[in-house]
């Protein structure tokens, strides 16, 4: 192949070649701009020695030495391919890790959110063996959102029992009226999250016993337990 007629396409399909996998690639990428100008600067031996653990030093220096002799031979229309190939390359990378670093932080909202039901959750414990059922629901709805947008559905599964354990000790038409739209968000939420049909029976049965509920407490009949 000469050196002349080489085009950004066969040189990176070259490179993919060598280093088949997306550390690799990067690697590569940091050599090859390494050698056309120096761009990463003082950070370029550091980055180096980091991602030679992936290959043998041996093979990195070989690639580089190579590639640093048929740049020499470049011509300046070629080179100018070539560095437009590597931005579009390093683009990419830059796309990836910014999906990689909004991961990260979605991990850590989800653990906020878990840690927050779990207070939350101990909270509606404490209230609601002391039988003072408004804070109690605050605080079972608030982890039930909490779990909810923590996925963590173990969890969630636990806060429904709680809060429909609680439902029976409503004696209060007022009350029930007070907390229907917190209900009825839940129901709208286990909805979401309602794949294969794993939360119809706990929907159907939530809707059923609130609606069942109201009826009684308009009746003036109170739930025999």
């Amino acid at each position: 192949m000469e050196i002349s007629n080489i085009d950004i396409s066969t040189l990176l399909n070259m490179i993919d070649t060598f280093y088949n996998n997306a550390w690799n690639r990067l690697t590569i990428i940091l050599i090859v701009v390494g050698s056309i100008g120096g761009i990463v600067g003082v950070a370029w031996p550091i980055l180096l020695k980091k991602f030679s653990d992936y290959r043998t030093k041996i093979e990195v220096d070989k690639l580089e030495k190579n590639l640093k002799e048929q740049f020499q031979n470049l011509s300046d229309e070629n080179v100018k391919l070539i560095e437009k190939g590597i931005e579009k390359e390093m683009n990419k990378l830059s796309e990836a890790i910014d999906k990689v670093i909004s991961k990260k932080l979605d991990d850590v909202d989800i653990k906020i959110n878990v840690s927050k039901g779990l207070i939350w959750h101990t909270l509606g414990t404490i209230y609601e063996e002391k039988n003072v059922l408004k804070s109690a629901f605050s605080y079972y709805f608030s982890a039930f959102k909490c779990y909810f947008y923590g996925k963590d559905e173990s969890n969630l599964q636990n806060i429904i029992l709680c809060i429909r354990r609680c439902y029976k000790k409503i004696k209060d038409l007022l009350f029930l009226k007070g907390i229907e739209s917190e209900h009825l968000n839940l129901i709208n939420k286990l909805k979401e999250i309602n794949e294969n049909s794993r939360y119809s029976n706990t929907i159907n049965e939530m809707k059923e016993e609130f609606n069942s509920l109201k009826k009684r407490l308009k009746e003036g009949k109170e739930l025999i337990l």
